[in-house]
Parts: C-alpha cells; structure tokens; sequence
C-alpha cells in the first residue's frame, strides 16, 4: 500500500473527527445530553456481549469466549456506574480548592487509542466512554490480530450513537485493509492526545510521536504472603481463579508468588486442591523455560493465552481437564531466571522465604526487571509489613488482601493502567474519563491575598493563602 494513500485515509479519518467533535461541544451543552452517548457505547458492547467475545476469540485465539463475556460484564458496567452523572461540562468541582478559582471543562478534541489484541472489546467500550464524557472525538487503532472484532464493534457503536443524534464520527477505527504499523504511526502524530493500551513498543510510540499521550506498563505482579495470614483457602482460592482468568492473559494477575517456608505445605495443598497442576523436577522446568522463552528473552506467541493443557503437551504433560494453571517452584530472582519475567498464560511461580526483608527485595528486583510501575498484591493483618512493602515496592497499585486484579476496592475501573515513570507513563493511576478533559480556570482578584513577610524563609508551617 503506497505511504501516501495510508497517509491520506488516515488524514481523513481525523478531519471527521475533529468536525464530529466541534459539532458535540458545540450541541452537547448539558450533561444528560452526553451521558445519554456514553450509555449507548457501553451498552452496546454489553447487549452483543457474546457475538462479540466469541468473534474475538477465534480472531484472536486468545482465551475463552465465556471469559471474555465475564470480563465486558465485569469492567463496562462499572465504566458507566463510575462517570454517570459526573459533571464534564460547564463549571466543575475545583479538585484543588483554589481560592478564587471556578474550573470549566472544555474537550482535548481527538483522542488516538491504539488497541492490544488481548482486551479489544473492553479497551474499544472504555476508550470510547471516557473520550466522549469529555466531548471528545476517539479513533481506534486496532492490534491486527483482531482487526475485524474491532472494526464490527466501533461500527455497532456508530450506529448506536448516531440514533441518538450524535456524530457517528465521534467514534472512527482503522479499516482491516488499512491496519498496520505505519497507519497507527500516522494516526498518532495527528491527533490531539493519544492512548496506548499495548505492548511496550507502542507505549514508546505514543509517548514518542509529539502528542501528549497516556500508556501502560508490563505487569510482573508479585503477591506477598505473610505468615500470619490464617485464610489460605480464600487466598489460594482466589489466586487460582484470578491467574486462569481468559487463560491469563490480563497483566493484573499473579506472577511471582512469596510463600513463608512455613506455610509451603499447606500452601501447594490448597493451590492443587483449587485446580494447580504441580511442574516439578529441574528437567521438566528447564523445558518449560524453552517452551515458553525459546530465545531466552522473549515470550512465545505460541504459548500466550493458551489453556494448561495446550502448554502441557507441549512440555511432555497430560494436564488434568480440572487444572486451571500451571505452577511450579523456582529459586531464581530477575535475570537469574527467566522464568522472573511476565507470562501470559495460566503459569504461576512460587518461591519460599524465611527473612520478609530479603523476599520484599526479591520482588523489587523482579519487577525493576520487567513490570515496574504496574501492581502487586500483599495478605497479611500486619499494618507494618504492609507499610514496609508499600514504601518499598516500585507500583502505581499495591492490593491489600486481595487478588492484584481485584476490583471490589476505590481505584476506577480502567483497561488501562498508568504505570508512572517507572512504566516510562504520564500518570501514576488508572486511566480515567477525567485525564481526557482540558480546563478553563476562570479566576478573580483576592482583595486578602497574603503578601510576602520578613521571615517567611524561616517558616515551615503552611503559608496561609489568604488573611482574616
């Protein structure tokens, strides 16, 4: 395909979209009128919730359609409970209590979301509820591999938002015929604020093209057991079911698991008894490791989203139809083990500890080798353990007594995870439709405003900002 056809389809694409979005902010002065077109995206996806989990598994190859429908109904619900209502227009809340100061709300105008190929119904539903909140545009870049998915969801979306008036514009998406490195590239450099929900590759993209952009970092969780934690069958329990979750390929899952020594036993008892199935015996290991890693570096596109029992075979094991992960012990730590690094398939590793300091540096080693910034997960009733880990651990989200993915807590949930600058991110939180706002301050003099006074170098209590 010649450079300047993908050139000039893509320019295309992004003038309907910026007129699409001037005729939102001009028309859509009230919030009802906007969260009427959030409402429609997200149940849409949710109304073809299995046509189009299925067509993204056999697309994709990765995980199980019944996931797939649990994941739509688990995360796009909750995008609506979270922005409903929440005021993008006109006047808003002054999250910073300025003195002085009334915020208003205006649109960044058209945002890039490039899409993974693990998540893409979900990040397509997400994206294109947090852009058009804030009367924003969006334009998805699809990951190949689920080119077509992509494209029958943004049209779904289209037509839903159109009978209601809104610009079907608001939402675009590469073609399949058009998809492709290059055209995401173009795509980049030409809107407002890009989104990066992908592999480390495209998170350099997206922060490398000019355009203010938002991206995710690798996961690598490592999820600490203590040994006053009394509820192993909860814990293990959920660990099973949160790391088979769509044949593990969500990055919120448990990578590393750190056992007290004590608590081994009872521990690998309960993993198994929840459907683990056991890797033992250095041989067998060392054949996974080249199953999985065959260069030594990089994960295998075989083996990604693929259930135990396809990986065992592949290692020499009849996997029972009741396991639902993979596990084995190791000894190594980063790059003493390549097994340290993330996996994408329902694969766990578990190491045992007996000084909590020495395990803490173990998991910070593990995830300044890949996965600083993302997340990981502690059990424990110690305050102290936790405020250790926490202080120590380099990751936007640390979870206290529950799975790493859990969403039961106050962090919005978001198919994008902003990993800081340990990721190489902008934001060191969940991605949320308020990040894709610009503001007005519309500000007055402050007649008491508190001028500079002789000594204030040697203060160091808060310098009021105004006087009584």
């Amino acid at each position: 395909m010649a450079e300047r056809n993908v050139k000039e389809y893509i320019n295309g694409l992004v003038q309907r979209a910026k007129a699409a979005q001037k005729e939102f902010e001009r028309t859509a002065l009230d919030q009802l009128t906007i969260d009427k077109v959030v409402r429609a995206i997200g149940k849409t996806v949710v109304d073809a919730k299995e046509e189009l989990a299925l067509e993204a598994h056999l697309e994709t190859k990765y995980g199980t359609p019944e996931m797939k429908v649990s994941k739509i109904l688990a995360s796009i619900p909750n995008q609506w409970n979270i922005m409903r209502g929440k005021k993008s227009v006109g006047y808003i809340q002054n999250l910073r209590d300025e003195p002085g100061v009334r915020v208003m709300a205006k649109p960044m105008g058209v945002i890039g979301c490039v899409m993974p190929s693990t998540n893409p119904i979900i990040t397509i539903a997400a994206n294109g509820m947090m852009a058009v909140k804030c009367r924003n545009a969006c334009i998805i870049a699809p990951h190949p591999s689920a080119k077509n998915v992509s494209l029958k969801t943004v049209n779904m979306i289209r037509a839903a938002i159109e009978e209601l008036g809104a610009p079907a514009d608001l939402m675009q998406v590469i073609e399949p015929e058009y998809c492709s490195i290059e055209a995401t590239d173009v795509m980049l450099s030409a809107c407002d604020a890009n989104i990066a929900t992908g592999g480390p590759g495209m998170v350099k993209a997206v922060y490398s093209c000019g355009r203010p952009g938002f991206g995710v970092g690798q996961g690598n969780c490592q999820e600490i057991i203590c040994d006053d934690y009394d509820d192993l069958d909860r814990m293990t329990a959920l660990a099973v079911a949160n790391r088979s979750y769509d044949n593990g390929v969500p990055c919120t899952s448990e990578q590393t698991i750190h056992v007290p020594a004590s608590m081994e036993e009872e521990f690998l008892e309960k993993m198994q008894k929840n459907g683990a199935y056991l890797v033992e015996g250095e041989e067998l290991i060392e054949k996974l490791r080249k199953v999985v890693f065959p260069d030594g570096e990089h994960i295998s596109r075989e083996v990604v989203g693929r259930s135990p029992q396809v990986v065992g075979k592949m290692i020499g094991v009849e996997v029972p139809e009741h396991c639902r992960v993979l596990m084995c012990k190791y000894t190594g730590c980063a790059e003493d083990d390549v097994l340290s690094k993330e996996i994408l398939f329902p694969f766990v590793r578990y190491i045992t500890y007996t000084d909590f300091k020495e395990t803490v540096a173990k998991a910070v080693a593990n995830l300044e080798m890949e996965g600083a910034g993302h997340n990981s997960a502690i059990w424990t009733h110690d305050q102290e353990k936790i405020e250790y880990a926490a202080h120590l651990l380099p990751v936007s989200r640390f979870q206290v007594n529950q799975t790493p993915s859990g969403i039961n807590n106050g962090m919005p949930t978001t198919p994008t995870l902003g990993c800081g600058t340990w990721g190489h991110n902008s934001i060191s939180e969940n991605l949320a439709w308020y990040h894709l706002m610009n503001t007005t301050r519309v500000t007055v003099t402050l007649p008491n405003k508190r001028v500079w006074q002789e000594g204030d170098w040697d203060r160091f209590d808060e310098c009021p900002v105004t006087e009584d």
